[in-house]
């Protein structure tokens, strides 16, 4: 039996990030071949429908598991309808948050969908493939967790306990090797190291989807991960996907240790609420190599911030800033507008907060609804919005407010912030200091070094990264940034030592053999040149 696990979205192909499979088909896809079944992952996004067919027709998958959000909510329902169209014994199951929390509409209005997974998908996708592949559907009532039709009604069956120790789950990268049209080097950078999330904003649909209990993996389960894809795909940076990565702060404080123990050299950021960090926290995060912090702030008014059930303070959010800025991690905030009863006093009050915030960079959304979350609830009981809004509607998002106000508050935001990141930068002339106390940091120099190439001093950004080789020469970072500095400033020669030293330290660094095939066909080395041209033919087919 073969089962494609696949995401669709036809719109989501130039985004950098919407192009990428949610990190959980890795997970499934993983979990299935472990116990013995054929199975892979298929990026579907942003391919044209002639592509999408000739893919179901050559693979024709017996198991079509499609992952469910809201915006991509129609083109999982057409997939569904085309794979049934073009075989109509293929065993159709959808899964993700919005499949989760619109389980009885999709299976009411969508005979081509056979069952919904709810929730975690790991071990009832296993046991469905599994009686599918010994074709006993008839036993799908004994599944826990999941939705399906019988004799024209919606059957939930009885909800699946969470799977407390996900160190006992294979690593997603398992799954994605081998996919169809995966971006192996792009995929594997996004990492998930735990489920749930310890807050309940109102807006956020999380604590349904993954359940109450807060699960995490061991911090040796982390590194090892993050050693396995260095090592196999060479990747030196990631980026940890939790939705609050420091909620555990044992956990925080060993995996850093870890990291520099065993000298893995990466950079990495995470996203945290303000209320979960400290500044001895922090600062280990910043030796182990974060460059970078999201915060969800979302507002500096306190009436708003109640209303959102953020449970967090102005007081709070300016003071997780500075301890931020203080260790010197590069700090991102995450606002929205478009909030129930926000004017231009709370977005006042949020501007006056940016202040004492100065953040590097933030984004600014509308408030959305999504399925599952208590604002959507709430909309509907109050008739301000209707039951059937996502199965009614061809929109991708649904924005809570759509006056004026919205798009002139976002513009007010993001001014703000770039206003106030300039003017720090400004003031201390965007160099932050490399070593902020606790020990030496590599990330310190990195950043001191960025800034100082884009102001045009190659000669200090050189200096920069040559302390990284001197105090760390095993840290492929500091040679990387050397090798990219006078390969843009033209020594050739200094560039080829540097990218030869960094293949050397992560032989499957593929922009390393990139460039040493480039910088040997400037300098005449053709044989060298040809070499290298083979190992990264080797290393883009892994």
């Amino acid at each position: 039996m073969k089962t494609l696990i696949c995401s669709v979205y036809g719109a989501g192909g130039k985004d950098p990030f919407l192009s990428l499979l949610p990190v959980g088909v890795g997970s499934l896809v993983a979990v299935l071949r472990r116990n013995g079944l054929e199975a892979r992952a298929a990026n579907l996004i942003g391919l044209p429908p002639v592509a999408i067919r000739e893919i179901l027709v050559r693979e024709r998958p017996d198991l079509l598991g499609i992952s469910v959000m809201t915006h991509n909510r129609h083109d999982s329902i057409r997939l569904a309808e085309l794979a049934k169209a073009l075989n109509p014994d293929c065993f159709v199951v959808l899964g993700g948050p919005h499949a989760t929390h619109r389980c009885r509409e999709i299976l009411a209005s969508s005979p081509c969908v056979d069952v919904v997974v709810l929730g975690e998908g790991e071990e009832s996708l296993l046991e469905l493939a599994e009686l599918v592949a010994r074709g006993e559907k008839a036993a799908l009532p004994g599944v826990k967790g999941i939705a399906f039709r019988r004799e024209g009604r919606v059957v939930v069956t009885d909800q699946r306990l969470p799977f407390l120790d996900l160190d006992l789950l294979p690593p997603p990268y398992e799954g994605f090797q081998g996919g169809i049209n995966v971006d192996l080097r792009r995929q594997l950078e996004f990492l998930i190291t735990s489920r749930g999330c310890p807050a309940a904003c109102t807006f956020c649909s999380s604590p349904h989807f993954w359940g109450k209990s807060l699960r995490f993996r061991s911090p040796q389960n982390m590194v090892a991960e993050i050693r396995a894809i260095r090592d196999r795909y060479g990747l030196i940076y990631f980026s940890i996907r939790d939705d609050t990565f420091t909620a555990d702060r044992k956990r925080v404080m060993e995996f850093c240790r870890l990291l520099l123990e065993e000298r893995l050299y990466i950079l990495w950021n995470c996203q945290s609420r303000v209320s979960a960090v400290d500044e001895e926290m922090l600062l280990r995060m910043r030796r182990a190599g974060c460059d970078c912090i999201q915060y969800g702030v979302e507002s500096g008014s306190p009436a708003l911030l109640k209303t959102l059930g953020k449970r967090i303070t102005p007081q709070q959010i300016v003071q997780a800033a500075e301890i931020t800025r203080r260790v010197g991690i590069r700090l991102s905030i995450y606002l929205m507008t478009g909030i129930p009863g926000e004017t231009e006093r709370e977005l006042k009050e949020t501007l006056r907060v940016l202040q004492g915030v100065k953040a590097d960079d933030g984004q600014v959304s509308p408030l959305a609804y999504y399925p599952g979350t208590h604002l959507q609830k709430e909309a509907v009981r109050r008739g301000e919005i209707p039951a059937d809004l996502f199965e009614r509607s061809t929109e991708e998002a649904f924005y809570v407010r759509h006056d004026p106000f919205v798009a002139t508050a976002t513009r007010r935001m993001l001014g703000e912030i770039e206003r106030i990141a300039q003017r720090e930068r400004s003031r201390s002339n965007g160099l932050p200091h490399p070593n902020t106390g606790g020990g030496y940091c590599h990330a310190g120099n990195i950043a001191a070094g960025e800034h100082l190439t884009e102001a045009g001093d190659f000669v200090g950004a050189a200096e920069e990264y040559q302390e990284i080789v001197r105090r760390e020469p095993d840290n492929p970072w500091g040679w990387l940034l050397l090798g990219e500095l006078w390969q843009d400033t033209g020594q050739w020669r200094e560039a080829l030592g540097a990218f030869r030293v960094l293949t050397e330290l992560v032989p499957t660094h593929l922009p390393a053999w990139e460039a040493l095939v480039k910088l040997q066909g400037k300098n005449g080395e053709r044989h060298e040149a040809r070499r290298c041209r083979d190992q990264l033919r080797l290393l883009t087919n892994i």
